[in-house]
């Protein structure tokens, strides 16, 4: 299946009915689904920062909520299943992010006492530092992480000036 991007080429995929965007008022929706691997948390960083500009976030919002995806989605494909499911709701002024994975637990890795050069293990502390509230949920067959933060958006060809709460 092919996923097309925001005018971005075609880039043939493995993903599931991939990009629905659902808009009423000011209740946003996007969502992806990926396998479950390193290779494709580019891709649902990409897939955030489409919808993210289309929603006229401003870049300093579009950064945190693009370092909380990248996060939440990177940790899916280390430690998930075999797919992964990535969603953006923007409602009033808040964007919730969710990872959630299914499919096969993949097989857990031993271990390892983390040390002060290690470069694992700081994604959740990092989305805790960055979003206003954090919540997991474990079922038996997923695991659905979720974030959400209050951002900021620029109208339509507003200035920076202008910057309201959206």
């Amino acid at each position: 299946m092919a996923l097309r991007v925001s005018g971005e080429q075609s880039r043939t995929a493995p993903v599931t009915a991939a990009s629905a965007r659902v808009r009423t008022g000011m209740y946003r929706h996007g969502v992806i689904a990926l396998p479950a691997e390193e290779s494709w948390v580019y891709t649902a960083r990409h897939f955030a920062a489409s919808l993210l500009a289309r929603w006229h976030v401003v870049p300093e919002d579009q950064d945190s909520v693009l370092l909380i995806v990248g996060e939440l989605a990177g940790n899916a494909a280390q430690h998930g299943r075999a797919d992964m499911i990535v969603s953006l709701t923007f409602e009033g002024r808040t964007v919730r992010i969710e990872v959630a994975d299914s499919g096969a637990p993949a097989p857990s890795p031993h271990p390892r006492c983390a040390g002060a050069g290690d470069e694992h293990g700081r994604g959740v502390g990092i989305v805790e530092l960055l979003a206003d509230w954090t919540e997991t949920l474990e079922e038996r067959d997923r695991r659905r992480d979720r974030a959400g933060l209050r951002v900021a958006t620029a109208s339509a060809g507003a200035s920076r000036a202008d910057l309201a709460l959206a």
